[in-house]
């Protein structure tokens, strides 16, 4: 006669409603799979992706003071060079994890849809992590330090004015007062607002002449006040609905409505060159304005540093190889940090004249 105890493993292989537990677990790695890459639109649209700490990067753009001059029949043309404005960029890093505990109890009475409702949890949770880090990013206005294997290194915050001089594009020049952490001066958000913010951005060469794209995001508190700018009201330009939405105007749209969606996110519309996104995950009172260069180019504005064999968000296997969903748990690995101090800048809408970070994102 057998003796000795049988284990939950002998008798409970499948869910209350007949699923397979081996199954479930593969379903719920292509789940991650698939998050994985729609988070990829949002993280490649706005970062650039690295494994080092600590990256040299160059924070111009153009040519610089390079020109012809006419030539000359008895001479050469004077010599030219780059003259660079580098800066050592620095990222965190950090493991994220997070599990799902399920007793033997649970699972014999538990539902496949109970169980991928968990997992849906889980990848919605890691999507407000790696949001939440970007913005964090952006939103911090003061350099900090991070030590990493024994060296100690500045993760830089946008242009702060910290005495670090932007280098001159075309004509502008700037000071080391310089910052892209600035206030309204008023309670409510105008036109006039918004158009700093792009003339700003321009004045450093980010412009659609140079392929890039300038990207608000606001609160819907913002977006309401947004929508309604018009060039007959005394703004600078007409915000204009993206494709899809129901708006009216007595004037005939000249040009293109821009894209529903950018990198996942609906679009609510335009103001000038600048695509507005409004997010509940933006905090009421602020205006936070990234560049994107394009997918995962090094013009990005913000470092996503990730592990370099296990990427994006991970299911890790229980101890039991027959019975991998048991114990299981799932961890992501990633830092940020920024890449072009020029590339974001936040505004608070406020009568103060200090900037103050959301306490949302200074966690």
């Amino acid at each position: 006669m057998a003796r000795g105890y049988n284990s939950f493993a002998d008798v409970l292989r499948t869910t209350a409603d007949g699923r397979d537990f081996n199954a479930l677990y593969d379903e719920f790695v292509a789940a991650a799979t698939l998050a994985n890459e729609q988070q990829q639109r949002f993280v490649d649209l706005l970062t650039y992706s690295t494994s080092a700490p600590v990256v040299s990067v160059l924070q111009t753009l153009g040519t610089g003071d390079f020109a012809f001059e006419e030539a000359s029949e008895f001479g050469v043309p004077q010599a030219k060079r780059i003259n660079p404005s580098t800066l050592d960029m620095g990222a965190t890093f950090r493991w994220y994890d997070s599990r799902v505990g399920w007793t033997w109890q649970y699972l014999a009475d538990a539902t496949a849809a109970e169980l991928e409702a968990s997992t849906n949890a889980v990848i919605n949770a890691d999507a407000d992590l790696v949001f939440g880090k970007v913005m964090g990013t952006l939103f911090r206005d003061s350099n900090r330090t991070v030590t990493d294997k024994n060296q100690t290194f500045t993760v830089h915050a946008f242009a702060n004015g910290d005495g670090w001089v932007p280098p001159t594009y075309a004509a502008n020049t700037f000071s080391g007062t310089h910052t892209h952490y600035r206030t309204s001066g008023a309670a409510t958000i105008t036109s006039g607002d918004m158009d700093e913010i792009i003339a700003d951005f321009k004045s450093h060469g980010y412009s659609a002449e140079n392929g890039s794209q300038i990207v608000l995001f606001v609160n819907a508190q913002e977006g309401e006040v947004v929508s309604t700018f018009r060039v007959a009201t005394g703004a600078k330009a007409d915000f204009i609905p993206a494709q899809g939405a129901r708006f009216y105007s007595s004037n005939q749209l000249v040009g293109d409505q821009p894209a529903a969606t950018f990198a996942g996110f609906q679009v609510k519309g335009a103001y000038d060159e600048a695509l507005i996104v409004e997010s509940s995950r933006i905090p009421a009172g602020y205006v936070a304005a990234l560049v994107s260069g394009g997918s995962n180019l090094p013009s990005n504005p913000i470092m996503l540093r990730e592990h370099k064999r296990l990427k994006g968000l991970q299911l890790v296997a229980g101890q039991n190889a027959d019975y991998p969903l048991v114990n299981s748990y799932w961890v992501r690995g990633f830092g940020t940090g920024v890449r072009h101090r020029l590339a974001g800048m936040v505004m608070q809408i406020t009568a103060s004249a200090s900037y103050t970070a959301p306490a949302l994102y200074t966690a």
